[in-house]
């Protein structure tokens, strides 16, 4: 079993992404690199700017659903990619909440290649698991 970073999976027209971690916040850290990942390769970023994401979740799938959706606006919106991220997680009685520092640099498309339109963020094939201190999280991508 992988216990960092992500892969993909084949799927029909999409993507289905498997994040790993030691930690629920990496697993979480790498979901986030692995969509960025499908739209800019994150070797071509320059981690020149900072940026903080809070997100609220009334479940850890929900949870996730948010984090990523709000990378995505990042990245559509903002024209921000994130490379980098640092998060924390806190569970709390009615919901859990993600904050986390995004490191990375403004689209610049002369040295940054746009691969893929992510379209959407679906729950379809979304779980979250632990095997003792290995978490691993899959999702499917709308491309």
């Amino acid at each position: 079993m992988r216990t960092t970073g992500f892969r993909y999976l084949d799927h029909m027209a999409d993507t289905i992404v498997e994040a790993y971690g030691r930690s629920l916040e990496e697993a979480f850290e790498n979901s986030g690199r692995a969509l960025v990942n499908i739209m800019f390769g994150l070797e071509e970023v320059v981690t020149k700017k900072t940026m903080r994401i809070d997100v609220q979740g009334r479940d850890i799938e929900n949870l996730l659903y948010c984090w990523l959706e709000k990378i995505l606006l990042l990245v559509l919106v903002d024209e921000f990619i994130p490379s980098e991220f640092d998060a924390s997680i806190i569970m709390e009685k009615s919901s859990i909440l993600l904050t986390a520092i995004a490191r990375g640099e403004d689209i610049n498309l002369r040295r940054h290649v746009y691969h893929i339109e992510v379209k959407a963020i679906t729950y379809h094939e979304m779980s979250i698991e632990q095997e003792k201190d290995n978490f691993t999280i899959r999702y499917l991508v709308d491309l």
